[in-house]
């Protein structure tokens, strides 16, 4: 996040929840501005054809995280998955 180890330890709960909040907020913007460049350079590219809307992508960017439990199963699938790969 670009703290230093003792700015870390001079800053309140608050103060460091507020500045790990905006860090987020801040990769979720750049994010976004990615998505948008490849999106404009697919479209000029291409003469506007097979161009994906990137709203999809972005509205992905500001969905609720998600659960513990979700992240389990997610955890378990993919482990799944890789026993089966393994046996090929």
């Amino acid at each position: 996040m670009g703290l230093k180890p003792d700015e870390f330890f001079s800053l309140e709960l608050w103060e460091f929840n507020s500045y790990a909040d905006g860090v987020a907020e801040r990769e979720k913007k750049d994010a976004a501005n990615c998505i948008l460049t490849g999106y404009y350079c697919a479209y000029y590219s291409n003469g506007g054809k097979k161009a994906k809307s990137p709203n999809e992508l972005i509205k992905k960017l500001y969905t609720k995280k998600q659960s513990l439990s979700e992240g389990l199963k997610e955890i378990e699938r993919i482990k799944k998955s890789e026993m089966k790969k393994e046996e090929l």
